[in-house]
């Protein structure tokens, strides 16, 4: 059939639209029906994502001999399917900040570029996943996930999540493999990815190749130092620019052998780079610490706030401190106490707490000033169903490397990076055309962004207006549709 309607004059044009809505309405259909598992699972949504495309990948050559038009219809098609919001959304919205920019809320947006970073830090992380697969597996998986990006709008937030999904497997070395990891970077690049974003991924492994050494000469320099704890730390120095945002940072009170060894880190880097300052992330940071209750002797690992709390402890390991002295004791945000506590009280994979808390609560939040704590003396690790005397925990789960408020921060900063970048770029474009139509602006706009988000036709609007009421450019006298810009 195919080749009998190539011979009519548009007898093409049809089949193109049928095919075209028969992938949209198969792949939404497939997606919905399988809703309760992908929306839970990231593998299960990218291997859905995957097997769809393949099928009508097949179809396309099979029935169009990989015609080119129809591959553009299954393109078409596909980028929608990745794109739909009715099996789940994204909320975007920023309120207004600055001087350049106007408030904004966005269209809900498709969560998939957020689900192919879970997936792609699932492969790259050491889990059940990265460890049943071959090195090569993880390469092409790795491959189809990029595959699937190219047809993402908003490849802002893949951005965005993938960065911080790095940044925790760095600072934890919880990579599987450190060459994939650096193989990722140059892919990402290679697809297109804009190079400011892909230029601080590579900065970040620079830095942690430079700390690994930087560590050993202080280790070195502290040898003769008796008491220092040198040989117990790890050391991370990072470019603020490629790693953090300065909001993140939160107050807390540390133990006090901690306190001890940081003037110690301070001498040591300022001798080696005069007039550069240290500023420190706590929230970025974890240690060990050995837990002894009447069972057994355990290691656990903790984020620097539950290391806070737990050091409470330390002077009265007895003793049943309220919620409002463990704030004045930490010196943590109430939230951040609150989420804290709440890891150390119901702590999922764990059958006995390290603290227990009266009165009980099903939520962070029940916690009240007069709400008491106090070390589970009765507490172990159980193992095959037995209590461990000797064992190694982890409790810093989801916990590190992230504020509570930062979730709806990541969600504002995307938005606010949009609104500059869409305003970066108008100002690009009429810089050189000096005199354009609205219809010309728009379009090369979406080519210059393509790589980065798709930016409505409301934002174009507020930027376009904000531009003008700031005199970067006006409107033609005789045509309201035409810009010409102003030096």
């Amino acid at each position: 059939m195919f080749r009998l309607m190539d011979r009519v004059n548009d007898g093409i044009t049809p089949m193109l639209h049928d095919l075209e809505t028969h992938i949209v309405n198969q792949g939404l259909a497939d997606m919905i029906a399988s809703a309760d598992i992908i929306t839970q699972d990231s593998e299960k949504y990218v291997e859905q994502l995957l097997d769809l495309f393949r099928r009508f990948s097949r179809l396309v050559k099979d029935a169009f001999i990989d015609d080119p038009r129809f591959l553009t219809a299954r393109d078409k098609a596909f980028k929608r399917v990745v794109n739909d919001t009715s099996v789940f959304r994204l909320e975007l919205s920023a309120k207004p900040k600055g001087p350049c920019t106007v408030p904004t809320k966005l269209q809900p947006e498709s969560r998939c570029p957020e689900l192919l970073a879970n997936y792609c830090d699932m492969l790259l992380r050491k889990t059940p996943l990265s460890r049943k697969l071959t090195s090569d597996e993880i390469e092409t998986k790795l491959k189809e996930v990029l595959l699937v990006l190219k047809y993402v709008q908003n490849k802002d937030v893949f951005m965005r999540y993938h960065k911080a999904h790095l940044t925790r497997r760095l600072i934890l070395d919880s990579s599987a493999d450190n060459e994939k990891e650096e193989n990722m970077v140059e892919w990402l690049r290679d697809v297109g990815m804009p190079a400011d974003y892909v230029n601080k991924l590579a900065r970040m492994f620079q830095d942690i190749k430079v700390s690994e050494d930087l560590n050993q000469q202080f280790k070195n320099a502290q040898r003769c130092n008796e008491g220092s704890l040198s040989d117990s730390i790890n050391i991370k120095i990072l470019n603020a620019g490629a790693w953090a945002r300065g909001s993140e940072r939160v107050q807390v009170s540390l133990p006090l052998e901690l306190e001890d060894v940081i003037p110690e880190v301070e001498d040591f880097y300022r001798r080696k780079h005069s007039g550069r300052k240290l500023q420190w992330y706590h929230h970025m940071s974890n240690g060990t610490i050995t837990f002894c209750s009447q069972v057994g002797r355990y290691d656990i690992d903790v984020t620097t706030f539950q290391m806070a709390a737990l050091f409470t402890w330390n002077e009265r390991p007895s003793d049943k401190i309220t919620f409002e002295n463990l704030k004045l004791a930490t010196e943590l945000p109430d939230a951040e106490l609150r989420r804290t506590l709440w890891s150390l009280v119901a702590f999922p994979k764990l059958k006995r707490q390290i603290l227990l808390c009266k009165p009980e609560v099903k939520f962070p939040k029940d916690f009240t000033d007069s709400t008491l704590f106090w070390v589970n003396d009765d507490f172990y690790i159980v193992k095959n169903g037995k209590p461990q005397k000797r064992g190694k925990l982890n409790l810093i789960g989801r916990l590190q490397l992230s504020t509570e408020k930062s979730k709806e921060e990541d969600n504002e900063s995307i938005v606010q990076l949009r609104i500059l970048r869409t305003q970066e770029a108008i100002v690009k474009i009429l810089k050189m055309r000096k005199r354009i139509t609205n219809a010309q602006l728009q379009t090369e706009l979406v080519e210059i962004l393509k790589n980065m988000f798709l930016p409505s036709k409301k934002m174009i609007k507020e930027q376009i207006e904000w531009l003008i009421e700031h005199k970067y450019m006006r409107r033609d006298e005789e045509n309201i549709g035409v810009f010409i810009y102003m030096a």
